[in-house]
């Protein structure tokens, strides 16, 4: 039922929780998207979380799931590996400290993002920027003059140890 083309909006959004797959392949989806273009944002959380978990999501689901409301949606588009620069760039302003240090910990941020969570509100997050071995040195050199003694730390340790033996 959930991948019938005539199978009505609302009875999608109550299946796409336990068959995200079949909902997604709905062939009637980009029709229904087209006819009613907040449809999905109306849907559950659990189906939107469903659907953006799934490893068919499409990238205008992980961008409808990266500017959601709830911290649950936004989670389940963050930790999917694949994740487009526009959907970082949306999820690295999300209100959630949780979801901005799964961003800082992305290996391929679009430019400015890593800068822009290096001066992160929340020290977590920043203590996830500190813990990149691709800081620039100003990034480094600000993250060593953070507030939290733990952020600070963590640049230093990082850093490459020059050994008394190199010397001689």
């Amino acid at each position: 039922m959930a991948g019938h083309p005539n199978t009505p909006p609302e009875t999608l959004a109550a299946l796409g929780a336990e068959f995200p797959a079949e909902v997604l392949g709905n062939p009637a989806l980009p029709l229904l998207r087209l006819a009613q273009p907040g449809l999905l944002a109306r849907w559950p959380v659990r189906t939107l979380e469903a659907l953006a978990a799934a490893p068919a999501a499409p990238v205008w689901l992980l961008r409808l799931a990266a500017a959601h409301e709830k911290i649950d949606v936004q989670l389940a588009a963050v930790t999917r590996p694949d994740l487009p620069g526009d959907v970082l760039l949306k999820l690295s302003h999300s209100p959630f400290w949780t979801i901005r240090e799964a961003v800082a910990r992305k290996p391929q941020l679009p430019p400015g993002v890593l800068g822009q969570l290096g001066h992160d509100l929340d020290y977590g997050v920043r203590l996830s920027v500190a813990n990149r071995s691709d800081l620039s040195r100003e990034l480094r050199g600000a993250l060593r003059r953070d507030p939290h003694p733990l952020v600070r730390a963590v640049v230093i340790l990082g850093e490459p140890q020059v050994s008394e033996l190199s010397l001689s």
